[in-house]
């Protein structure tokens, strides 16, 4: 599986000028990287980086190319005096293509994270981005083979369903692998 990780989101830095408070800036591109590269090649049994779909095109050795972007970024930061809390949602664009480029699925994936204000404000937000970061991080690793069109290309390419081991086993009894229910 080919992986793209853009320029954009090496380099994702967000800003907003929030009225009667300050101008925010939120870099999280390094963690941007540091989660989904490992996810990614925890995903898939070969993986290799690649510079572009249009580098690869044709090439027979890949069953795909994935690449996310960071398609929205939204936080909230305390602005009375109860308010303690900072939340932030983001969500990424996950694309998985054919290596000639047509496209296979377009999957928007959500996280949310929320934490206290503790002491730098800049700095809960970047921790609470981090969460959110994981928790689509999570669905990503949890529900993407589940994904309708990614079950079908998965189907196409040779790929058995994933595997679970049904009731008995907690019964004691013998075990046989059976196919994922649909879901």
């Amino acid at each position: 599986m080919g992986i793209i990780i853009p320029d954009e989101l090496y380099n994702f830095i967000y800003t907003e000028d929030i009225p009667d408070q300050s101008l925010w800036t939120i870099a999280l591109g390094d963690a941007n990287v540091a989660m989904l590269e490992p996810l990614f090649k925890g995903m898939f049994r070969e993986t290799r980086d690649v510079a572009s779909l249009a580098l690869v095109a044709g090439d027979r050795s890949l069953d795909g190319v994935i690449e996310p972007k960071l398609d929205k970024f939204e936080f909230d930061v305390p602005t009375g005096e109860r308010d303690e809390f900072v939340e932030v949602w983001l969500q990424y664009q996950i694309t998985v293509y054919e290596p000639d480029g047509g496209t296979v699925i377009q999957w928007p994936v959500s996280g949310y994270g929320k934490s206290e204000l503790v002491r730098d404000p800049e700095d809960a937000v970047q921790r609470t981005a981090i969460v959110a970061m994981r928790e689509a991080g999570a669905t990503i690793a949890t529900k993407f083979s589940e994904q309708p069109q990614v079950k079908q290309w998965l189907g196409g390419k040779g790929y058995a369903a994933p595997v679970t081991i049904g009731p008995q086993a907690a019964a004691g009894a013998p075990v046989a692998a059976q196919p994922a229910p649909p879901q």
